[in-house]
């Protein structure tokens, strides 16, 4: 059986986000992997200037 069939419906997940997630995770990425990426992308858009 798929995730996506193990999944309940729910409008409040983001499909893309899930599949996103999916992906990291098969592509051997740890949760603490993911979440220091995602502190250091909102660190590099909190350096930019803002226009």
């Amino acid at each position: 059986m798929s995730v996506k069939q193990t999944l309940v419906p729910n409008k409040n997940l983001d499909e893309n986000w899930v599949y996103l997630m999916i992906v990291a995770r098969d592509s051997g990425l740890s949760k603490e992997e993911i979440r220091q990426f995602f502190l250091e992308c909102k660190q590099e858009n909190e350096d930019k200037p803002k226009h």
